[in-house]
């Protein structure tokens, strides 16, 4: 009996999910010395265009709740994470935030950043 569709798609999700984990893992373990914090301040959003990718680090309510599956509460989410615990490294960073899901996620990573090179790029592709 082999897998369907769906659940190739399901398994590779969580296969890539735990490559994520495991990277993380070896390079908190493995650092030598700790690593520099980011910076606190960002400079201010300006609206997204179309095409143009929606910095989480830097963005306003009204440019969030521009993604699919972001409404009003699941943006103000993202926005009290990050006052609370600094910018984003990687837009995956976004799964600490309540309210977003692997599915939200996967839906909003093509069109999402942290911005330039005070932050990690976006490495969705």
């Amino acid at each position: 009996m082999g897998l369907g569709r769906t659940d190739k798609g399901l398994l590779a999700l969580v296969l890539a999910a735990g490559a994520v984990m495991l990277l993380r893992f070896a390079l908190i373990c493995g650092a030598p010395a700790p690593l520099d914090p980011l910076p606190r301040t960002v400079p201010a959003a300006a609206p997204a265009g179309q095409g143009e990718l929606v910095d989480v680090n830097t963005a306003g309510l009204e440019e969030l709740m521009s993604l699919p599956g972001i409404g009003e509460a699941r943006a103000q989410a993202i926005l009290d994470d990050r006052a609370e615990n600094g910018p984003y490294r990687y837009p995956e960073d976004l799964i600490r935030v309540r309210g977003i899901g692997e599915g939200i996620l996967q839906d909003i990573l093509d069109r999402i950043t942290t911005g330039g090179d005070g932050y990690a790029q976006n490495i969705s592709g």
